[in-house]
């Protein structure tokens, strides 16, 4: 009953509806399956593709027709599959479709791949577009952010920013421009507003006016430069300094696009502007009313920082050109020129910018407008900057005219003294010398009949004499010295010999006073070409100065110092010593240390001076060492060969007048 299925061209199973089991396939069937004869008549659970019908078959109770399309029976091979359930019987028609399963399936990889490409073209793009959204998203925010940050900082910027437009409407405001001219935030700001609360001046009278400024610079479109004009408050009173710029944005076909205006209040810095102008004009005002001459140059350009009015009258009195200099240069001087300045203080000038070193000019003298010399002492003080360089020379005078004249005066009034004092001297050494002369000759004829009391009087006398010959020597010896007419009479002696004769002569002024006078020296004997008369009235001074001076009980020492060229003489004591500040001034005329000590001993304060007139003059040094309360020490440095004019080169040996010399000096000693 089946035959009718051998010929059809597909394959054929047919199975028994309540059992299933296999109840023919055709040869169709089983060429395409690879179906056996063994399996009729068994369980279709046999089959090795039951599973892909078990579920279908099982539920077949319905006579409807089921279709599967590309069922892969057999490896790599597609089929279709009719499942036609009938009365008793479930018919599978089982048609290949392979070739085309295959092709379609190319087709649809074809197009799977194609699907594929452009999903990713698609994916790609569609990515891409996201990325420049979320671009352009962020660069919004960004943009957003960096114009509320922009408002933030022009709003909280200290100047005031304003905006106007080419229709001068105003197109932005910062917050500054409210606080600056005390308006409130918001409220309309416009030329009148601002006149209304304000009145507006200029700084300076050679300044160009508000009205100028509006309307020559500002509507023509030219920029405002740092013009400051002072708004006055109608109701307050209150000043504000305000500074306006103003910059105008043109754009390519040379048309005004907007104008941005700053405004800054600088009232503070201007009032103290204002401030330091006028202590600068008080300064100046006082320095150039200082009838002193001032000036500061720069160096080494030599150009004038300052100077007042005294100083350059005195350039005017010093050089005549310098009217004419000036009217040539047709402003003041400012570069210092040898042409307007005396050559020599221009020299000193640049002395001083070269070595750094203070200098100053006493006495300089002038003749003013009035035909009187003027003198002044002129400092240049040089000015050092952290490189220890030459930055500025400071120049300043004193007008010491009264002070200079004083002293020529005084100079004047010490030489009609000393005059004085020579002729008195003169006058009186020929009486002294007769009254001394009488004294001698009374002790050698009437000897025998001088009582103890009358060779009392006549010994005071004596001493008295030899004071008074003493003073008037040195008054005259000094006399001599400062005209110039001290000669030496150089001699050739052994000048250890006489400083020992002379130490051993004074010693009985020294232990009258219980001072042990003591001589000492590196050589036994120096022969030397000196005035011996000068260094025994040297040597004779300096030891009566340290016997008046030392109190009984100490030590006087004299030692001589012998060297290839030179013979150095000291005389050191123990006495009261001389103060710092007194050292300098000791070998003056008339000089003395005003001490308890030295107010008991006897001195006119001429021994000192001589002895210094004629160590100069033997051209030998002295030096003086001291310190007060412990002692001094003279040290006078004589040349073994002295250069003297009138010299004797004959051997002598002590004067035997040296007696008479020693009771003259040490004459004043009690």
């Amino acid at each position: 009953m089946f035959q009718l299925f051998e010929n059809i061209p597909f394959g054929v199973i047919i199975l028994k509806k309540d059992l299933l089991t296999i109840e023919y396939f055709n040869f169709r069937a089983k060429i395409m399956l690879d179906l056996e004869e063994s399996i009729l008549y068994k369980n279709i659970e046999i089959l090795p593709f039951f599973n892909i019908l078990n579920n279908i078959l099982l539920n077949c109770t319905k006579d409807e027709e089921q279709k599967l399309k590309e069922v892969e029976l057999v490896s790599n091979r597609f089929f279709t599959l009719i499942i036609c359930p009938k009365n008793s019987f479930i018919e599978i028609y089982i048609i290949e479709t392979t070739d085309e399963v295959l092709k379609n399936r190319e087709k649809i990889k074809k197009s799977i791949v194609k699907l594929k490409k452009e999903k990713e073209k698609l994916l790609n793009i569609s990515t891409e577009l996201k990325t420049k959204c979320d671009i352009i998203e962020i660069l919004r925010d960004r943009e957003k952010q960096h114009l509320m940050h922009l408002r933030d900082v022009i709003n909280n910027i200290s100047e005031g920013l304003i905006v106007i437009d080419n229709k001068g409407i105003l197109s932005l405001c910062n917050r500054a421009v409210y606080k600056i001219i005390n308006l409130k935030i918001g409220e309309k700001i416009t030329k009148n507003v601002i006149l209304d609360k304000y009145d507006i001046f200029t700084v300076n009278e050679n300044e160009q006016t508000v009205d100028y400024m509006y309307n020559k610079l500002y509507k023509k479109n030219i920029p405002i430069k740092n013009f400051v004009i002072k708004f006055l408050d109608k109701i307050s009173g209150e000043i504000k300094y305000i500074e306006i710029n103003s910059n105008p944005i043109i754009n390519k076909n040379s048309e005004l696009v907007y104008t941005i205006i700053t405004i800054k209040d600088i009232t503070e810095t201007k009032i103290h502007q204002i401030k330091v102008e006028e202590q600068s004009n008080f300064i100046k005002d006082v320095v150039n009313n200082l009838d002193v001459p001032i000036a500061v140059l720069d160096y080494p350009k030599l150009e004038y920082r300052l100077v007042n009015k005294k100083h350059k009258d005195i350039l005017n009195i010093i050089n005549k050109n310098y009217n004419e200099y000036k009217n040539n240069k047709n402003e003041n001087i400012n570069k210092l020129d040898i042409k307007i300045l005396n050559e020599d203080i221009y020299n000193i000038i640049c002395k001083v910018g070269e070595k750094g070193k203070e200098y100053c000019l006493s006495p300089y003298s002038i003749i003013d407008s009035n035909g009187n010399e003027r003198f002044y002492k002129i400092k240049f003080i040089p000015y050092k900057d952290n490189n220890n360089l030459v930055k500025r020379i400071h120049i300043h005078g004193l007008d010491v005219t009264d002070e200079v004249n004083h002293n020529l005066e005084l100079e004047k009034i010490t030489k009609l003294k000393d005059e004085f004092f020579t002729v008195i001297s003169h006058e009186l050494r020929t009486p002294l010398t007769i009254i001394y002369s009488s004294l001698q000759l009374a002790y050698d004829i009437y000897k025998k009949d001088i009582t103890p009391n009358i060779d009392k009087i006549l010994k005071r006398i004596n001493q008295n004499c030899s004071r008074l010959l003493k003073l008037i020597n040195n008054i005259l010896d000094i006399s001599k010295a400062e005209a110039g007419f001290l000669t030496l009479n150089c001699s050739y002696f052994d000048i250890v010999y006489t400083t020992e004769l002379i130490i051993s002569s004074v010693n009985l002024y020294a232990k009258n006073k219980e001072i042990n006078l003591i001589f000492d020296t590196n050589e036994e004997e120096c022969r030397v070409f000196l005035d011996k008369d000068k260094y025994e009235r040297i040597l004779l001074n300096l030891l009566s100065n340290s016997i008046k001076f030392t109190p009984d009980g100490k030590q006087i020492l004299v030692t001589l110092f012998v060297e290839e060229d030179y013979v150095t003489l000291s005389v050191k004591d123990e006495g009261i010593g001389i103060p710092e500040n007194k050292i300098d001034s000791i070998f003056d005329r008339y000089s003395q240390i005003n001490t308890s000590l030295s107010r008991r001993a006897e001195g006119t304060g001429i021994g000192l001076s001589l002895v210094k007139k004629l160590t100069e003059s033997m051209n030998a040094q002295i030096e003086v060492i001291s310190e007060e309360g412990v002692g001094s020490e003279f040290l006078v440095k004589f040349n073994k060969e002295s250069l003297c004019l009138n010299s004797n080169s004959n051997i002598v040996i002590m004067d035997t007048t040296i007696n008479d010399k020693i009771d003259i000096e040490f004459s004043d000693i009690n």
